[in-house]
């Protein structure tokens, strides 16, 4: 749950901060556990979800509840943060309750203000990039579109792409550094032009990035979890089309996750490859 979502101009708070926030922060110095105050005011919160990377949401501009600012009996603002909760518990949990769904998963508000601001450059494209030390041709990974305005102190602009070498190391830009030398995959793939792939998993790797995968359901529990034995069956029965094996974030345990492709062809040609791979018969 996040908080910020349930609160509202008015509700009553109160102070609990983690250790970790006092030791590396002075905000809190003079604002001990279980000080009360009121919500004042909820910021507003811009966010850019490129067209790489995609998990949730749409490529676009989103708009969404920020931080709070709480004003204290003795005058002074004090950022919220995830340092306090409702002093009316009773209300939090049942504000909470109706931000949930069947399953129990909060869910939270975004607002879609528009498409991303246009950019000469987008993700995957192949650009020739001249620094100090030479020209050099890189990829662009990424594009942090609330920098795309932004000076330094010299007047310069700042460094908006995320920009990768072949050889594994990566390095900032701005547009006045760069020359387009070919369009990559994803401006390819929103304009409606023909995609080129080296190899299957080129290929996978792309429309997994761009968000055209969706995870499946273990109908055996509900829940997203699989052995690999119940992957692998499910992908023989076209409940999935692969699977993905990764760790799950501070917890050390690994997790397999059976994975849909939203382009049936492709979803196909993985199914086979992967039981190919297990010598498992289709």
């Amino acid at each position: 749950m996040t908080l910020n979502e349930l609160l509202e101009i008015g509700d009553e708070v109160v102070f609990k901060v983690d250790p970790e926030a006092r030791h590396w922060t002075n905000i809190y110095d003079n604002v001990p556990d279980g000080t009360k105050g009121v919500v004042c005011r909820i910021h507003d919160a811009i966010m850019y979800y490129g067209r790489t990377r995609v998990l949730v949401h749409a490529p676009g501009v989103y708009h969404t509840k920020g931080g709070t600012t709480i004003l204290l009996p003795d005058g002074r603002l004090i950022p919220g943060n995830y340092s306090v909760t409702m002093t009316d518990q009773v209300e939090e949990r049942r504000r909470d309750g109706l931000r949930r769904d069947k399953r129990g998963v909060f869910q939270e508000t975004y607002i879609r203000l528009g498409d991303l601001p246009p950019t000469p450059f987008w993700e995957e494209d192949k650009v020739l990039v001249h620094r100090h030390d030479g020209d050099v041709e890189l990829v662009v990974k990424g594009i942090s579109y609330h920098q795309l305005h932004e000076r330094n102190e010299d007047g310069s602009p700042c460094n908006a792409y995320e920009v990768h070498h072949a050889d594994g190391w990566q390095t900032g830009a701005s547009a006045d550094m760069m020359e387009l030398i070919e369009r990559g995959n994803v401006w390819k793939y929103h304009h409606g032009e023909p995609l080129s792939f080296e190899s299957l998993a080129e290929e996978v790797a792309f429309f997994t990035t761009i968000g055209r995968t969706e995870e499946v359901r273990n109908p055996e529990s509900e829940l997203y979890d699989w052995t690999l034995e119940q992957a692998l069956q499910a992908i023989k029965d076209g409940i999935g089309h692969g699977f993905t094996n990764g760790m799950i974030p501070f917890a050390n345990v690994g997790r397999i996750s059976v994975k849909r492709f939203q382009d049936e062809n492709l979803g196909c040609r993985v199914a086979a490859e992967t039981l190919r791979g297990f010598n498992v018969a289709a």
